[in-house]
């Protein structure tokens, strides 16, 4: 397994393969680099394709004393791939979650490094229906809420994956399932709350550089609606909606479209 330590002194974990142009994958909340392995081996036929474990996630540190803020990760990211690839140029890849640290990092002062830009399945400002009646509570809460426990575990997984998929991929859930489970309860619950305080609506046009944004028609986590929104306010970006019947993990639901869709605009950089 591949380390590098920041300055702080935390390690955190990356999968990496492939020679060329770098190309950066960031996973969404209670995830790790594991949702995007099958991306890193496909691009690394010609590109170099790396993956991170944000700090809290998967085989990186799980330090008790962050806060897990979407910020701080973005300034983490900086820093990791300072370490593993020097000044050399990127293209950031930012799923949900991931999509948010993304978006914080392209409108921030490491603009300069990015020679593009994809956002998949997030937003500027999160909103769910069937999230929200937690929102108050989680934002206002004393003490860390059970977030991490099968219950809402087993709704997140409905919310993430159309049933289609569910139905034809059992083996698959359990696993992703079995290894969300595994996310520390306070990283959850930290990097929940930040994404109830996310709010990029004022400072997304500022991101300069090519933008490829990605929703899908069935997502129930991140509404198809607020890729629209991001793809309204971010200068030279271009809209593609997967379909039929996709839903928020498009790298898995729709895996072959997104593969094409996401070379065709490396070969554009």
């Amino acid at each position: 397994m591949s380390f590098v330590e920041i300055d702080n002194g935390y390690k955190i974990h990356y999968i990496e393969k492939g020679k060329g142009q770098c190309i950066v994958f960031l996973h969404g909340g209670l995830a790790s680099s594991w949702v995007f392995q099958n991306q890193v081996e496909f691009f690394s036929n010609n590109y170099r394709a790396i993956a991170i474990d944000h700090l809290g996630h998967g085989n990186s540190d799980k330090p008790e004393s962050e806060q897990y803020e979407i910020k701080d990760l973005a300034n983490y990211v900086e820093q990791i791939v300072s370490k593993i690839i020097g000044n050399e140029k990127i293209v950031l890849i930012g799923h949900s979650m991931g999509g948010m640290i993304a978006q914080e990092y392209a409108y921030s002062k490491f603009s300069k490094r990015l020679q593009g830009l994809v956002l998949m399945s997030t937003t500027p400002k999160f909103h769910n229906i069937a999230m929200d009646q937690y929102r108050d509570d989680i934002l206002s809460a004393k003490e860390e809420l059970p977030i991490v426990e099968k219950d809402v575990v087993k709704m997140f997984i409905e919310a993430v994956f159309h049933r289609r998929y569910r139905k034809a991929h059992p083996e698959f859930i359990e696993e992703f399932t079995k290894k969300t489970l595994k996310i520390k309860n306070f990283v959850g619950f930290r990097t929940f709350r930040d994404v109830y305080n996310f709010d990029s609506l004022n400072k997304i046009a500022k991101i300069s550089a090519p933008t490829l944004i990605l929703t899908s028609d069935k997502d129930m986590m991140i509404m198809p609606q607020d890729s629209e929104i991001l793809n309204k306010m971010i200068p030279n970006s271009k809209l593609i909606k997967f379909a039929p019947r996709i839903g928020h993990y498009i790298q898995y639901e729709a895996k072959i479209d997104f593969h094409k869709e996401l070379e065709q605009f490396l070969k554009t950089l």
